[in-house]
C-alpha cells in the first residue's frame, strides 16, 4: 500500500490544487474584476507537504527503482516552480523550501539555492509583531498570529538554520514558539486556539482544531530535530511539546484517530489532522524527544490510518482547511495534508509496521 500511496502523491505533488477549464478562463476576469481573487498556487502547504513525503520515501529507497522515480518527480515540481519566476505568494508557500533544502544539498545546483534565498528574502521581509512574531496573514487589516504559521513556517527556519549556518533563521523559528506558548494557547487545556491578537493578548476562535494542533505539534517537533540541544530553548521548548502530547493524546479516539475539533468526540474523525499529529510523534520518537510510552497510541493511531487508506492510495476522511479567520469547514475528502504527513508517518515506522515476506512492503 505503500506504493500506492507514493503513486498518489507524486500524482498531487504535480496536480494539485486542481483547477477546471472554467477556472482557467476566467482568471484573467477574475484577477482584473474581483476583489476576492487569489491567483493559482502550486506551491502551497499542501504541495510542500507531499514533496516532504517524496523526499523521506527517496532518502529511505535511494537504490531503488522507485526511489529514482520519486525523486524525478520533486525535480519536476520544483524545476515548474523556478522556470515560472518562484512566486512565493503567502507564508503557505514556504513549507515547500523543505524538500528543496534536501533537493540542493543532494544535487548542489545553484538554482535550487537560489529559490531558497527567495523563501528567506520573502519571509524577513514580512511585517513582525513587537515580541518578533511573522505576521500571519500581512495582506489583511487583522495582525494575527495563527497557530498554523508554526507548522508553516518554523519547520523550513530552522531546517535552514541547521543546513546552513544561520542562526537568524533558527531564531526567528524558536521566538515564533515561544511566543505562541505565551500567548496563543489555553494554559489549563494546553491546545492552541485558532489565532492571537498580539497587541491585546486577545485568543480568538475554537480551542483544540485538529488542523491547528497537527501543524502546531509538527512545527514543534519538525523545530527541535533541527535544533542543537544546547540550546536554552531546545529543553524549554521540549518540555512544552511533551505536555501538550501529553494532553493531545487523551482525545484520541478509541478506535485510534483524532476528531476535526479535539473534544468534539461526537463529531467526525479527521484524518488531516490525525495524519499531522501521528507524524509529529513518530518523528519525536525517533529523535528520543519522547519516550517509549506514547508508542502504543501512536500505533494505535497507524493502524486507524491503514483502514481508512483507499486502493487508489488517496486518504479520505480529512477536513476541507481554510486560512479564514473563525471558520471552520465541515466537508472532508481526500487531501494532500492527510496524504502526505501519513506517508512519511508510515515510513518512518515503516520497518515497524511491515509484513515479513519477499514481496513488496503491505500496510
Amino acid at each position: 500500500m505503500i506504493n500506492k500511496m507514493l503513486n498518489q502523491a507524486q500524482y498531487e505533488l504535480l496536480h494539485y490544487p486542481y483547477y477546471s477549464i472554467g477556472d482557467h478562463l476566467s482568471r484573467p476576469f477574475r484577477a482584473l474584476f474581483s476583489k476576492n481573487y487569489k491567483p493559482h498556487d502550486r506551491f502551497g502547504f499542501a504541495n510542500g507537504l507531499l514533496a516532504k513525503a517524496l523526499m523521506d520515501y527517496y532518502k529511505k529507497h535511494v537504490n531503488t527503482e522507485e526511489g529514482g522515480e520519486a525523486l524525478d518527480v520533486v525535480k519536476r515540481y520544483y524545476n515548474r516552480w523556478i522556470s515560472r519566476g518562484c512566486k512565493i505568494r503567502s507564508i503557505s508557500d514556504v513549507y515547500s523550501g523543505m524538500a528543496l533544502i534536501d533537493l540542493h544539498q543532494l544535487t548542489g545546483q545553484d538554482k535550487y539555492k537560489k529559490g531558497l534565498d527567495k523563501i528567506m528574502k520573502y519571509l524577513f521581509s514580512i511585517e513582525t509583531d513587537d515580541f518578533g512574531s511573522v505576521i500571519t496573514y500581512p495582506e489583511r487589516k487583522d495582525k494575527m498570529i495563527y497557530a498554523d504559521s508554526l507548522g508553516m513556517i518554523c519547520p523550513f527556519l530552522a531546517k535552514y538554520g541547521e543546513r546552513y549556518n544561520d542562526m537568524n533563521s533558527t531564531n526567528l523559528a524558536v521566538v515564533m514558539i515561544q511566543n505562541y506558548m505565551n500567548y496563543g494557547m489555553e494554559e489549563k487545556l494546553l491546545l492552541p486556539y485558532q489565532c492571537y491578537d498580539p497587541e491585546s493578548k486577545m485568543k480568538y476562535g475554537i480551542i483544540g482544531w485538529g488542523m491547528s494542533v497537527g501543524r502546531l505539534l509538527m512545527g514543534m517537533s519538525e523545530t527541535l530535530y533541527y535544533m542543537e540541544p544546547e540550546r536554552q530553548s531546545y529543553e524549554q521548548i521540549k518540555q512544552y511539546y511533551r505536555r501538550i502530547v501529553d494532553k493531545v493524546e487523551t482525545y484520541q479516539s478509541e478506535g485510534g484517530l483524532y476528531h476535526w475539533q479535539l473534544s468534539a468526540k461526537e463529531g467526525p474523525a479527521d484524518t488531516g489532522a490525525t495524519s499531522m499529529i501521528l507524524y509529529s510523534i513518530a518523528q519525536s520518537l525517533e529523535d528520543k524527544i519522547l519516550i517509549g510510552i506514547h508508542k502504543s497510541r501512536m500505533m494505535r493511531g497507524i493502524e486507524a490510518l491503514k483502514v481508512c487508506i483507499q486502493d487508489d492510495g488517496t486518504l479520505p476522511g480529512a477536513s476541507k482547511d481554510t486560512d479564514k479567520f473563525n471558520e471552520y469547514p465541515i466537508d472532508f475528502g481526500s487531501y494532500p495534508w492527510a496524504l502526505g504527513p501519513a506517508l512519511s508517518l508510515f515510513l518512518i515506522m515503516e520497518d515497524e509496521i511491515k509484513v515479513n515476506t519477499n514481496e513488496n512492503i503491505i500496510l
